[in-house]
């Protein structure tokens, strides 16, 4: 038998696996649901954009309750909540209601980054952060790569609607296991109870929020819009589009994990800082590729660039994701929802943005944004970021 703490962050990781899967399946209906009543992209980039409302004005309030009550009843509250809503979404007719249930379903997934690592802080020590951290946030690549697949099959068969009934019911599967889980207390170490206003207007702080966003941009583009970029730009049928879009989150999932161990074996020798920039030039080059992606001249070597773009993205993923364990220990939970609050107004802002450009000036504008944005969060960092409570 593996250690226990391997539980927590397999829980952890499957965790993030429900939520992105559950965020993710309306990328995979717009299309159906937009032909069927008869809205563009625009309209559609706004119901998108919902749950990312509500998930980044809920983050903070969330991320500070963590620190009161602890991860463990917190968390399960918050994934009976969106899984319930996920099963509710067929309901709505209207752009305004799909919008409020969306807003909803952020409101319940507010929760999970302060969750996760308020969890993985109790379990794991600091020589293990890049690899547990890592895992349990790669949920979020390996999200699309099984959801898409799956929901595009779930369309193909029994119709846009079944894609919810299904995804919503995997939340209620994984409640029992978490609950069975004990709630370490939180080891005594440096560092404030709760985020000051010295540390999130500190340069590191700040520039790990720059580097997240920038990554949440990239990623939230591609959950939201890459299946209907693939299937209505580049003429993908449903397989095809499918595996074209799932394909590259599985190439991010590896990236990440990969990338992970390598910046864990890296620290001792380099010091947690200097390793973490060095990782981060993997993700220039996710930045060059994304720019080409639309110039790309075929269907195949479409998907070859969007996989070695995602690939390349998940060295960024360890760098933002252990932020908080490295420089706040003592609010982890707090810090993460606080900075991740931050990094999802790229979720608000994206999909509208990604909406109205692709409408109004076609798919080269908003990949080179986004590959502009990427370069804008890695400069931030080198310039700006450090790893060490000192």
């Amino acid at each position: 038998m593996w250690p226990r703490r391997v539980d927590a962050a397999l829980l952890c990781f499957t965790a993030n696996l429900i939520a992105h899967g559950d965020r993710v399946c309306l990328a995979v209906a717009i299309p159906a649901i937009m032909s069927q009543y008869g809205w563009d992209t625009a309209q559609a980039g706004w119901i998108l954009s919902g749950f990312f409302l509500g998930y980044t004005l809920c983050m903070i309030p969330v991320g500070l309750l963590v620190e009161r009550v602890g991860p463990r009843r917190l968390f399960a509250a918050c994934i009976a909540v969106w899984s319930l809503v996920t099963l509710l979404t067929p309901l709505p007719r209207s752009i305004p209601a799909l919008t409020a249930l969306r807003i909803l379903l952020g409101v319940g997934e507010s929760g999970t980054a302060s969750c996760i690592n308020s969890t993985l802080i109790r379990w794991f020590q600091p020589h293990e952060y890049a690899r547990a951290v890592g895992l349990a946030w790669s949920g979020g690549y390996a999200a699309p790569m099984l959801a898409f697949p799956l929901a595009a099959l779930i369309l193909n068969q029994w119709g846009w609607p079944a894609i919810f009934y299904v995804f919503g019911s995997f939340g209620f599967l994984w409640l029992p296991f978490w609950l069975r889980l004990p709630e370490l207390p939180l080891p005594p170490a440096p560092g404030p109870r709760r985020p000051t206003r010295d540390l999130l207007l500190s340069a590191p702080v700040l520039a790990v929020f720059l580097l997240h966003f920038s990554q949440n941009w990239v990623l939230y583009m591609m959950i939201t819009w890459l299946p209907t970029y693939l299937s209505v730009e580049r003429q993908f049928s449903l397989p095809a589009m499918a595996a074209g879009a799932s394909l590259p989150f599985a190439f991010a999932w590896l990236g990440t994990n990969t990338f992970a161990w390598a910046i864990d074996r890296s620290t001792p020798r380099l010091g947690r800082t200097r390793a973490r920039k060095l990782f981060l030039l993997p993700y220039a080059l996710a930045a060059a590729s994304i720019f080409l992606i639309p110039s790309a001249p075929t269907p195949t070597l479409t998907v070859v660039v969007l996989c070695a773009a995602m690939a390349l993205l998940g060295s960024a993923s360890p760098t933002f994701s252990t932020a908080s364990l490295d420089l706040a220990p003592q609010c982890a939970g707090a810090l993460a929802a606080i900075q991740n609050a931050f990094a999802n107004l790229a979720g608000i802002a994206a999909p509208v943005t990604v909406g109205y450009l692709a409408k109004s000036y076609g798919w080269h504008a908003p990949f080179w944004l986004t590959a502009a944005i990427a370069l804008f969060g890695i400069t931030a960092y080198l310039r700006y970021g450090r790893a060490e409570l000192h």
